[in-house]
């Protein structure tokens, strides 16, 4: 019963954010400095070939964060990445309220973001729409309102994940 309440009030908190993501800047400069990946990781989708993919951006390793999204607390994650985050639908506190431990994370502006998860859910599309970001990056099945960019293609097939997604912001970068 709860956690139905708690998707009502996230669902009605995301409209306010995607009122919030359709007037954030989209001034992106002659390159990509920043990567942010929000991550499901209930869907069991691999990272292993995300550091490449920042590669390809010239984006640096320190800079990527990586912010994985779980249902239950104390939920740990091993990844390639020093800068990782996990956070659980239960570490929402009343109303949706972000943890505290969180405010640096959401206070920060990132360049890229990258909606790694590809269904929909209010516990998943509010956490994403909470970040600032100037450009966002998704995949077909998931809310296309908090996604600048969606791409039609599987997550879990690693080289054209690169390839589509390298290809495509190259372009952005030289509109």
């Amino acid at each position: 019963m709860i956690d139905i309440f708690l998707n009502l009030v996230l669902k009605m908190r995301l409209k306010d954010k995607v009122k919030r993501i359709s007037t954030q800047s989209k001034d992106i400069e002659k390159r990509f400095n920043s990567l942010l990946i929000v991550l499901s990781k209930e869907e069991g989708f691999k990272t292993r070939h995300l550091p490449e993919l920042a590669d390809r951006l010239g984006i640096a390793s320190k800079n990527i964060t990586l912010v994985v999204l779980c249902k239950k607390e104390n939920n740990e994650m091993h990844s390639n990445f020093e800068n990782t985050h996990v956070i659980s639908k239960k570490a929402l506190r009343f109303l949706g309220k972000l943890p505290d431990s969180t405010k640096e994370l959401f206070g920060k502006t990132y360049d890229i973001q990258l909606n790694f998860f590809n269904r929909r859910s209010a516990f998943l599309e509010f956490i994403s729409a909470s970040f600032h970001s100037k450009l966002r990056v998704g995949f077909g099945h998931s809310n296309q309102e908090i996604n600048d960019l969606i791409l039609a293609i599987d997550p879990n097939d690693e080289e054209v994940l690169l390839k589509e997604t390298t290809t495509y912001l190259n372009a952005i970068l030289k509109k």
